[in-house]
């Protein structure tokens, strides 16, 4: 192939073809494993080589003609959908764990509470109280960290 596009460079005093068929470097013909390991981290940043978007001349390649490559491409964009569809769930989840994580904050504030108000003993109530003062700290920054990013709740 390199050969032959220098040899047509050399005779296109134009370079028309030289916008068309470019200089195919080693990272153009990096093995994708997409095939063989759907499900592999970084598929989001894969890039797709100039020639598996170049237009086919009436080649079974063509999209047009219902070919390979418009198979080629459904592919990657339900590869692309599946991947938007896990994070929009992935983003759910994060956000009702800030939630949840506020809820038990807040659970553990009440339950000391309750017990320093049971508590006659100073030794035992004060501790009480420390550990209530813990927990209620955990809940405002909870409420200050995730204000605006979780679900509605706390």
């Amino acid at each position: 192939y390199q050969r032959t596009r220098q040899a047509i460079l050399r005779l296109d005093p134009d370079a028309k073809m030289a916008g068309k068929y470019q200089e195919i470097l080693p990272e153009d013909l990096v093995v994708s494993k997409e095939v063989t390991e759907e499900s592999r981290f970084g598929q989001g940043t894969s890039k797709l080589a100039w020639f598996w978007v170049m237009d086919g001349e009436k080649s079974q390649l063509n999209v047009e003609a219902g070919g390979l490559m418009e198979e080629f491409y459904r592919i990657n964009w339900l590869k692309a959908r599946a991947r938007r569809d896990r994070w929009k769930e992935e983003v759910s989840l994060v956000r009702h764990e800030m939630l949840w994580t506020g809820l038990w904050f807040e659970y553990h504030k009440n339950m000391w509470e309750e017990r320093a108000l049971q508590l006659t003993e100073p030794g035992k109530e004060a501790y009480a109280k420390k550990q209530m003062r813990l927990w209620s700290d955990f809940t405002n920054k909870a409420r200050l960290m995730f204000q605006g990013k979780q679900m509605d709740g706390i």
